[in-house]
């Protein structure tokens, strides 16, 4: 019986939008189309992540990897706060779960400073009961894990949990850990699907 629902934020309950932003700042499109894969869908981003080491320290490496985009890399991280709009109705949504008795948590890999200029701007925050970041831990997912140390910290069974997340790698591992998953292609059709399978 599921009793906790577990979501990832980005992508999930937040769109992520780093183009849109890039372009409202003016960056030119030749320099997001370098900047994606040299930056923000880097293997380096995952060290922003984890939290581990300074976030000026990764911005100087994502500088070195782009040296002729400096200016670009400085403007968009100065202006972070602006990158992730929250789907419509996501609390509502929570607070409709809230209302059947389920316990919500968040387990996202995200960078420290991001997430404190974000969650003000969460509007589902007030109906989470808990959370597991990665820059709190210094793990990320897929590790196995963060998603013990999410039970652990909240006494949660895996069984008695289903996990919601964009990408499949990291649904794989949490049912690998126990739990029941959905991959998220959708954020909105996404709702129904996971009430079907409670009410089932």
């Amino acid at each position: 019986m599921i009793k906790n629902i577990i979501f990832d934020i980005g992508m999930v309950l937040v769109n992520f939008h780093w183009e849109e932003t890039m372009r409202g700042l003016g960056i030119p499109e030749e320099a997001i189309q370098v900047l994606g894969p040299n930056m923000v869908l880097n293997k380096v981003w995952h060290k922003l992540d984890l939290g581990i080491i300074p976030e000026a320290d990764i911005i100087d490496e994502f500088k070195r990897m782009n040296p002729e985009y400096k200016e670009y890399i400085d403007m968009f991280f100065n202006n972070m706060e602006g990158v992730i709009t929250m789907f419509d109705g996501a609390d509502d949504f929570m607070k409709l779960l809230k209302q059947e008795g389920y316990k919500i948590y968040l387990l996202s890999n995200y960078p420290a400073r991001m997430f404190e200029l974000h969650k003000k701007r969460y509007l589902f925050y007030p109906y989470v009961d808990g959370e597991v970041i990665s820059f709190q831990c210094h793990l990320a997912k897929p590790d196995p894990r963060i998603y013990e140390m999410l039970c652990s910290k909240y006494n949660l069974l895996p069984e008695e949990c289903i996990f919601l997340d964009d990408r499949a790698e990291n649904i794989e591992a949490a049912i690998a850990y126990g739990m029941q998953g959905i991959i998220v292609t959708n954020p909105y059709t996404v709702r129904k699907d996971l009430l079907d399978i409670l009410h089932a």
